[in-house]
């Protein structure tokens, strides 16, 4: 009997952790549960309401739609948030975007929720709040649309070939305000070292992580050795 309630409580694990799924069955709104597979029973779905499990996204086309106030999908702490071979951007005028809950902040205190935007992703929300920690792999992109602090008590990392847009924030603005939050494949952010940053338009600017001079110096050498050794 012990076995069999041991066995039960595993299972019972596994069912409450199991990950959040994006189908699309309803729309392409973030905000609507219908949307989504393993939500928790009972849990009806909205701006800034906490989904304490792991949410994937595969091959979605999804939209953030402006709501009243400014508001986001929160998820909860700990937890992860995958954006794989997807398309999330603003519609409809919208000013909102993603967070954890109320309490969280990074790069002091206590971590968010993790957002990965990986596979080819565009990723593209007004602002991150409440101790994010977005990632950006090498083939995907972000932007943050806000105004004034769209990267909230909040931290980016972003890999190799990333890029980083923000719309309403200048190279000056960047600097002052975001570069402390930046790390490049999970080094610190020097502009000529290990990322590159451009005026957009006349409001904005967009960060792209390049290889550090040392890779770079290596992978040469490797292929001068290489060409040295075939020609003899």
């Amino acid at each position: 009997m012990f076995k069999y309630l041991i066995i039960f409580s595993i299972l019972s694990i596994g069912l409450t952790n199991a990950a959040v799924i994006w189908t699309g069955d309803s729309n392409s709104d973030i905000f609507d549960g219908a949307n989504y597979n393993g939500l928790p029973g009972g849990l009806e779905l909205g701006p800034n309401v906490t989904i304490s499990d792991n949410v994937t996204f595969n091959n979605a086309t999804v939209t953030i739609p402006q709501v009243t106030g400014q508001q986001r999908l929160q998820v909860g702490s700990g937890f992860v948030v995958t954006v794989n071979g997807s398309n999330i951007s603003l519609s409809g005028g919208s000013n909102d975007g993603f967070g954890g809950a109320p309490g969280s902040s990074l790069p002091n205190g206590n971590a968010g929720p993790t957002l990965d935007i990986i596979g080819g992703s565009q990723f593209e929300a007004f602002f991150i709040v409440n101790g994010v920690n977005m990632n950006v792999d090498g083939t995907s992109s972000a932007t943050l649309a806000g105004a004034g602090n769209p990267v909230n008590i909040s931290t980016i990392n972003l890999e190799t070939g990333a890029t980083l847009s923000f719309t309403r924030e200048t190279i000056p603005q960047f600097n002052t305000e975001h570069l402390s939050k930046l790390t490049i494949n999970g080094l610190a952010a020097q502009e000529g070292v290990n990322y590159t940053i451009d005026a957009l338009g006349t409001t904005g600017s967009i960060i792209t992580a390049i290889p550090e001079p040392s890779v770079s110096l290596f992978g040469a050498l490797g292929c001068a050795l290489l060409l040295l050794r075939r020609r003899r």
